[in-house]
């Protein structure tokens, strides 16, 4: 059996080797480094890949906000002004907890709630109100975006180059650092490498943005979402006020595709492009936007006098019911980082109800410190078709979204 002065030589050995390993362990460079690629031509690319994923995660994550825009936070909530409604949901994503990763999907699965008279009212007097409420599934395939920095090219390479060995130096020295400070547990350290690499990428991202040192960002997306309702709509309708009225029942399922593209410039200035089909069950009440006249029913009571007997509401309209196919096409323009823009767009409709809609609007965004739109509302002039008019109105359509706040 050795001796503990026998075995004196092996521990110290083996701590040395540990501190050794503990000190490669932790050190994110060499992988950093070494993730950066080489082109077609063999020649060593500018950008770690890792670091391009992280940052158009982050650029796709920031467009303008709408109920079927582009969220990446892990819940969301959004009421939107333009159908009056509450959406609330969680979002899954192919990147799970390692954001680099590439973003390639986003499973998005919700409910959605009528929210007129500004509250969304889902149990009311002892019934559950399934017509006001539903389910909502939509599907995001995110492509794969390309970093343009031709325009001063040499220049913005020699830059980036010259920053990233003041990272090479920085991080070699903070995992010495740790490495003589910190007694980590063996399962700690491959996450601290992980932490200390993202963070390399994310000072390079800061860097290139606050210098410029790219032309512009370009990606794209596509998305199917679905909107199925718990219950049937009830309508009480009558073609006209001699004629007693009559239940029909609606059932407001709906199907959207949409496809964004968009050029986000390092100057502030963004484009994006919206192209999108929708189908829906649709009727005449939601097209020409009628809306509900009291009907009383009556009875004759002693002496003479007239009695009510039943109140109710109901719509007087010849009633059909349709479905309808949509095309809209909407460009944007934004300046000031996204801050404010201009955003014209044209809606064809087939079927039934086959109307043109335009409208003219000036879109403005607030962000919190990192980039994430909060509050969206856009200054709208719009013209408004129904089956047989047309309507010009100059308004405000608003969305909040609350996702970062239970995120």
């Amino acid at each position: 059996m050795k001796t503990f002065t026998q075995k004196l030589p092996i521990i110290i050995f083996g701590c040395m080797c540990m501190n050794s390993f503990s000190q490669q362990a932790i050190n994110p460079t060499d992988d950093y480094f070494a993730d950066i690629k080489v082109d077609k031509n063999g020649d060593k690319k500018l950008f770690n890949d890792a670091m391009l994923n992280i940052l158009f995660a982050n650029k796709v994550g920031t467009v303008f906000g709408g109920s079927n825009d582009l969220s990446i936070t892990k819940f969301y909530a959004s009421l939107d002004a333009d159908d009056n409604s509450l959406a609330i949901g969680a979002n899954f994503e192919n990147r799970g907890d390692d954001i680099t990763k590439k973003l390639t999907w986003i499973l998005s699965a919700g409910v959605k709630v009528n929210a007129n008279n500004k509250f969304a009212t889902v149990y009311n007097d002892g019934d559950f109100l399934e017509d006001n409420i539903g389910a909502t599934l939509k599907l995001t395939l995110i492509g794969n975006g390309i970093i343009n920095y031709e325009s001063k090219g040499d220049y913005r390479k020699s830059a980036v180059r010259a920053y990233q060995q003041v990272l090479d130096v920085k991080y070699d020295t903070i995992s010495n650092e740790l490495s003589k400070s910190a007694s980590l547990a063996f399962e700690d350290v491959n996450k601290k490498k992980q932490e200390l690499y993202i963070q390399m990428a994310k000072e390079e991202i800061a860097y290139i943005e606050k210098n410029e040192f790219y032309r512009y960002l370009w990606d794209h997306w596509h998305s199917l979402e679905v909107y199925a309702p718990f219950g049937e709509n009830s309508y009480k309708t009558t073609p006209d006020i001699a004629t007693a009225l009559d239940t029909r029942k609606f059932y407001a399922f709906n199907a959207t595709y949409t496809g964004n593209t968009m050029w986000m410039f390092s100057s502030g200035l963004s484009i994006f492009i919206k192209g999108q089909v929708s189908w829906k069950n649709n009727n005449t009440i939601l097209v020409n936007n009628v809306s509900t006249k009291p009907f009383q029913t009556t009875a004759m009571g002693a002496n003479g006098v007239t009695i009510i007997t039943d109140s109710t509401d109901g719509y007087i309209t010849e009633y059909d019911q349709f479905f309808t196919t949509s095309v809209l096409i909407e460009p944007a323009i934004f300046f000031f980082n996204n801050s404010i823009g201009f955003s014209p767009a044209l809606e064809f409709n087939l079927g039934t109800y086959d109307k043109t809609n335009w409208k003219l609007g000036i879109p403005v965004s607030f962000k919190d410190k990192e980039g994430k739109p909060t509050v969206n509302f856009e200054i709208q002039w719009k013209e408004l078709n129904t089956l047989t008019s047309s309507v010009h109105v100059v308004g405000v359509s608003a969305n909040f979204q609350f996702g970062k706040l239970i995120d």
